[in-house]
Formats: structure tokens, C-alpha cells, sequence
């Protein structure tokens, strides 16, 4: 059985890899729609892949991966980060984009779904 712990944060390569590979997955494998858990030092992640939007949430809330966007191709120096901290103070990244537009379209989007987490938006290190 492999560790829970993976190894360290994706470099851009292994995010473009990434993104290459689910639209293999999802072009060639995929009929109706998965559902994976993820077992991490964090807690368990659960990923759903499917043909459909799920009920509720509109076709905006998601960040087009493939064919490559320019947010991908690009080395993600100088873009930005959309980050969540929840209510025990425990912050994490959220999301990454190339513009402070997108990135705070994604914020906006978060703060309004009413949770307790504080989003915000900061230039990526």
C-alpha cells in the first residue's frame, strides 16, 4: 500500500501532466461519471468526475483544464493565488490563475456561497 503523503506540491509540468491525463481519462474511459476518494495527512478528498454539472452549480464555477489554457502553459510566476483559511485559522490554496481577474472571480464566487472559510486573493510567490 503507498504512503497517505504523496510527495510535495505539483510543479507546472506535473499540473499540465495532470490536466492531459484527466482529458485522456475522461475522452477514452469515462461513460457516465466517477466518483474517487482521495486519502491525504489532511483527510480524505473526494473527486467527482462526470458528464453532467452537478445540480445547483452553474457551468462558470469551473476552470476549463483542457485543451490547455494559458493559466497551464505559462510558468505560474507572477500570476495569482486564491486562498482559504477556515474557521480553526488552518489556510490553504485554493486555486491558481493568471490574471488578479480570474483569481478574484473565484474568491467572489467562494465568499458567496455563505461558508465560515475567509477567501481572499494574493500574488503568487
Amino acid at each position: 500500500m503507498e504512503s497517505v503523503d504523496p510527495g510535495g506540491p505539483l510543479g507546472d509540468a506535473e499540473i499540465r501532466e495532470l490536466a492531459r491525463l484527466l482529458a485522456r481519462f475522461a475522452s477514452h474511459e469515462l461513460d457516465q461519471w466517477e466518483n474517487w476518494r482521495i486519502d491525504t495527512t489532511r483527510g480524505p478528498v473526494f473527486v467527482s468526475v462526470s458528464r453532467e454539472l452537478p445540480p445547483g452549480r452553474p457551468e462558470e464555477a469551473f476552470r476549463r483544464i483542457w485543451p490547455t489554457p494559458a493559466h497551464l502553459t505559462e510558468d505560474r510566476r507572477g500570476s495569482w493565488t486564491v486562498w482559504r483559511q477556515d474557521d480553526n485559522g488552518n489556510r490553504y490554496v485554493v486555486s491558481r490563475h493568471g490574471t488578479r481577474a480570474e483569481a478574484d472571480s473565484v474568491a467572489a464566487t467562494m465568499e458567496a456561497r455563505g461558508h465560515k472559510q475567509t477567501y481572499w486573493v494574493a500574488r503568487s510567490a
